[in-house]
């Protein structure tokens, strides 16, 4: 027997009332106390790693710790959390039975489910009086009944099957079965006694596989109960509590190692100055049960730590192994392995750790597999355990963690990390808790996790999943799924994202919901919640990029389509899926090389166009200070051209720009073009001076920069007009109507500092005009400024037009930014007041005679109103392909001004009677825009 120097103890207990420890499975003590001012006990569990007690199974308002029961006490647990794969058998008694009742609990069960009652059923004649369990292991729960007080039977519960099956020693009066450890159980014996009564007690190790018994006393005692057994580390040696009692009558406590040859060492507990010792689980070289100190009436627990009686497998240092197909630590039936240390294999197919039948893998160190189909660990056989407190890693090609066709049963309890692919849906029935970390870091493929059997994660686990444009990580069960802890999504979104990722899919459906949803990554306009489905759980994402501050009007109205394409369709992927990988305060840049501003500036353009044309007509139908009245009014002038048949035409270069507005970009324009037009006087009769009729045509072509937005358009424009004027005493009035047929051609380089496109197009408009001017003619003057003759006139007018732009949808070319654009119809008025100065200057002449220069000058108000905004109606492209995510967004380019100042100056020359040469400045300047003309004129007479 080892020296009980050796052996260290430590006093644990629940309050002053009395504590008495019944079991020890991994880092779970269970036990129970006594209830203040009371002699009933009620349920604990005690954890050796946060050194926390909780009540098992369930808190109760009197202690017992049970629902409706006066007492109870839990037994043998086994590995995992209160919250997790954990299970604990137990007994109770209900208020005013004196007799037992057991139960099962199981913390991986739906709420509401996890008790089982388990009592032996009673046979005719001979009832169940008391049910006791005492442990479990993999399916099979072990403990006694008895259908007489003096006498007890062994029971074995199937937790799958929900049977019982009596296992008593043959021969025996009275069999007591206290612990179960693979295919092995443990308890005690006894034969009938002299006289027919029950004799003394012995100690037994049932095989359930040969179905043989074996009979194990300490020497020199009278009675020996083993009250459990557990693997001792290698293959065939167990460990076995024990009390013993020796012909002096005093009871001791220890542990019964015995070996892969049967043989037996006993190591006997003596915890100084207790009067009474009691053994009642061993776990490891860990050791708990209870004791009492002479004089005392309570009890108290303690735990043992036994060096030499667990002998696993152990690695302390870095081992390290590139051989194909080969575990660096592998074991047989019944073999644990430890590790502390540090385990790489890069070996093909490589193994870090291979555990076996009922074998406990036990990892605190690290374990990395990189080789193709290797494995960090692997679990095969019955009822193996996997504990891991460390990092289990694996590259892409390899597993974290796998469990091969021949495992069943397998339990997993992770309160460390997992980085990598599990595959552990080979072999059936396994139970899995995550109390730690599992997920894959790095970037690569989607892996998806995959597990057989029971899945709790607890409150304390961590479930991480990468999304991106690619897929992304999921948890699959093929079995029933128990949800708490956190949900952590690491986004991946430089190449754009799918609005919704199924993370957790369960083939029995789930109980419980994530406590939190946290995401790495995810773009700030971004949000994130989970949805929760019969089987599944998914990831739900929506955008709202419009919704980012800062933003000017048509960044935000392009990020609302790109909104709905991502909320509506399914999500970006890839193009403007890049987006999502820029942070918010990169987006009005980006937004704005997407926003399509070129195509808001056609009205604008020709509303200018058809402004340049109006001018030109209404220029020909003004004329000039032809000559004084005959009759009449002889101050006043005559505008009118009197010539029966006139020919003209007017060539023009213009050019303007658009400053920016805060929400679209500066526009710049060049204008280029002519106008021809022949019109005649007609005599009406109640109009003295007549009405000249005229018709005109032409062409315009318009250059369009959007220079910041690198964009640009041309319009190639023909037109067609009829005009009419008149006189009536000083009065002038002026009318006309005008057609123009427009293409407008243009090209983006769409570059959103993630990815660059091109975009062209061609898109068809037209407008037309109704417009009249009215002129009230005064003389300002006539007679000699030095050697020349002039004859001065002053004409305060007032001018309006009606204008009707048409603008085609259209599709641009181009990758995923390219736009679609549709039809438009834009109402613009505009209303000019201001007054005209002209006069004929030249040499003295012969009566009749005009002289031969004519200066012009004009200045006015001109006031727009209408669609002076006209914003145009985009679409994102591919967004036509997906209707529920097609969300068009109105965009717009800078204003028509409101109000502007308008002014010219021309000079005409009158090369004869019938032909006359002129040139002219226009310009209009407003709050944003500013233009300019100049043009030059050919008249002809006859």
């Amino acid at each position: 027997m080892p020296a009980q120097a050796q052996v260290t103890y430590r006093t644990l207990d629940y309050g002053t009332t009395g504590t008495f420890l019944t079991g020890i499975r991994g880092d779970n003590i269970v036990g129970n106390y006594v209830v203040p001012s009371t002699t009933d006990t009620g349920g604990l569990l005690f954890d050796l790693r946060t050194n926390t007690w909780t009540a098992l199974p369930v808190a109760t308002p009197n202690g017992a710790n049970f629902p409706g029961a006066s007492s109870s006490s839990p037994y043998g647990p086994s590995v995992g959390s209160q919250t997790g794969i954990l299970r604990a058998v137990g007994s109770y008694k209900t208020p005013g039975s004196a007799f037992d009742h057991s139960y099962l609990y199981d913390g991986a069960a739906a709420p509401g489910q996890q008790i089982r009652l388990l009592d032996f059923p009673s046979a005719p004649g001979a009832p169940t009086l008391n049910t006791i369990t005492h442990s479990t292991f993999g399916n099979q729960v072990v403990g006694n009944y008895d259908t007489q007080i003096k006498t007890g039977n062994a029971l074995v519960y199937n937790i799958a099957t929900g049977t019982y099956t009596t296992n008593n020693m043959p021969g025996a009066v009275s069999t007591t079965a206290y612990g179960v450890w693979g295919d092995k159980i443990a308890g005690g014996y006894a034969m009938a006694g002299p006289g027919g009564g029950v004799g003394f007690e012995h100690g037994y190790i049932y095989d359930q596989t040969t179905a043989t018994w074996a009979t194990y006393d300490h020497p020199g005692a009278i009675v020996t109960h083993l009250e459990g057994i557990t693997g001792a580390g290698r293959s065939g040696e167990y460990n076995m509590v024990a009390d013993w009692v020796t012909p002096d009558g005093v009871v001791h406590a220890g542990v019964l190692h015995v070996d892969a040859l049967g043989i037996p060492t006993w190591y006997e507990i003596n915890i100084p100055g207790a009067a009474v010792v009691s053994s009642n689980s061993a776990y490891g070289d860990k050791v708990v049960g209870v004791y009492t100190m002479p004089g005392s009436t309570g009890s108290n627990g303690y735990v043992a730590t036994i060096p030499g009686i667990y002998n696993p497998i152990r690695n302390t240092g870095a081992l390290m192994s590139s051989a194909t197909n080969a575990a660096a630590l592998s074991g047989r039936k019944g073999d644990d392995i430890v590790n502390s240390g540090t385990v790489r294999v890069s070996g093909n197919g490589g193994v870090g750790i291979r555990g076996e039948t009922y074998g406990v893998l036990t990892n605190a160190g690290t374990v990395v597999a990189t080789g193709v189909v290797g494995a960090a660990v692997e679990m095969h056989g019955l009822y193996g355990t996997l504990l891991n407190y460390g990092t289990l890693q694996a590259a892409v090609v390899a597993d974290a963690l796998r469990t091969g066709p021949d495992s069943f049963g397998s339990m997993i309890v992770n309160t460390g990390i997992i980085d990598g692919r599990i595959a552990a849906t080979a072999g059936p029935d396994k139970r899995f808790e995550n109390s730690g970390w599992i997920g894959v870091t790095g970037t690569g493929i989607p892996v998806t996790h995959l597990i057989s059997g029971t899945f709790v994660q607890t409150a304390a686990g961590t479930l991480a999943l990468r999304v991106g444009s690619s897929g992304n990580d999921a948890l699959g069960v093929t079995g029933v799924a128990r949800l708490a802890g956190t949900q952590l999504s690491v986004i991946q979104p430089n190449s754009g994202l799918s609005n919704a990722y199924t993370l957790v899919a369960a083939t029995g459906g789930y109980t419980g919901r994530f406590d939190t949803l946290s995401t790495v990554g995810l773009p700030s306009f971004v949000t994130a919640s989970l949805g929760y489905g019969p089987n599944t759980v998914t990831l739900n994402l929506v955008s709202g990029i419009a919704q980012v501050g800062g933003l000017a009007r048509n960044q935000a109205a392009v990020g609302g389509g790109i909104d709905a394409m991502f909320n509506n369709g399914g999500g970006l992927t890839d193009g403007l899926g890049a987006l999502y990988g820029l942070p918010a305060s990169q987006l009005p840049l980006a937004l704005g090389a997407l926003s399509g501003e070129i195509y808001a500036a056609l009205p604008s353009t020709l509303h200018t166009e058809s402004g340049l044309v109006r001018e030109a007509i209404l220029g020909r139908l003004r004329g000039s200070v032809a000559s004084l009245a005959p009759a009449g009014d002889p101050s006043a002038p005559r505008m009118l051209d009197p010539a029966v048949f006139g020919l003209w035409g007017q060539g023009f270069g213009a050019w303007g720009r658009s400053g920016s507005d805060g929400n679209a970009s500066t526009v710049e324009r060049r204008t280029g073009g002519f106008i021809i037009g022949a019109d005649a006087l007609a005599s009406v009769g109640p109009l003295p001076s007549g009405i000249r009729f005229g018709a005109a045509g032409g062409y315009l072509t318009t250059d369009v920069d959007v220079d910041r937005l690198l964009s640009h358009g041309a319009t190639s424009s023909v037109f067609g007009a009829l005009y009419a004027g008149t006189e009536i005493g000083r009065l002038r009035l002026s009318a006309g109507a005008l057609y123009l047929g427009s293409q407008f051609k243009t090209n983006r380089a769409i570059q959103t500092g993630v990815f660059s496109d091109y975009g062209s197009a061609r898109q068809d408009a037209s407008s037309l005009q109704a417009f009249g001017e009215a002129g009230y003619a005064m003389l300002a003057g006539r007679g000699m400024l030095g050697s020349l003759a002039y004859t001065a006139a002053v004409e305060p007018f007032v001018n309006a037009a009606a204008i009707r732009i048409h603008a085609d949808g259209f599709s641009e070319s181009g990758g995923s930014a390219a736009l679609a654009g549709y039809a438009r119809t834009y109402d613009i008025g505009t209303a000019t007041v201001g007054a005209r100065f002209v006069a004929r200057l030249g040499a003295p002449a012969a009566p009749g005679v005009a002289e031969p220069f004519v200066v012009r000058a004009s200045i006015g108000w001109r006031a727009a109103f209408g669609d002076v905004d006209p914003a145009t109606l985009l679409a994102f492209r591919s967004a036509l392909l997906s209707p529920g995510a097609l969300t068009p967004f109105a965009v717009s380019s800078v204003p028509i001004d409101r109000g502007a100042m308008a002014a010219d100056v021309g000079l005409d020359w009158q090369v004869s009677n019938a032909i006359t040469l002129g040139v002219s400045y226009a310009a209009q300047a407003g709050s944003n825009a500013t233009d300019q003309a100049l043009k030059g004129k050919l008249e002809v007479r006859f």
